[in-house]
């Protein structure tokens, strides 16, 4: 009869577990849309010493890979 009675229970809190977890889902997705969205204003938004420091890191690593092919040809 205990068995009964906890089975019962479960199935009928069953709604409202499955509430919190649609909610929680919900709420990560929330969570990544304003990420993906903050990444992009930050990528609009670049000052001109940050873009001057993505160049400068860019030019040295295409510089890097250069040496490197160079190194392999002789």
């Amino acid at each position: 009869m205990r068995k009964a009675i906890v089975l019962a229970g479960l199935i009928a809190a069953a709604p409202l577990l499955s509430g919190c977890i649609i909610a929680d889902v919900a709420g990560a997705a929330v969570g990544v849309t304003g990420a993906v969205v903050g990444g992009a204003v930050d990528l609009v938004t670049t000052s001109p010493q940050e873009q001057q420091g993505h160049d400068n890191e860019r030019l040295r690593k295409e510089n890097e890979e250069l040496r490197r092919q160079q190194g392999q040809n002789k």
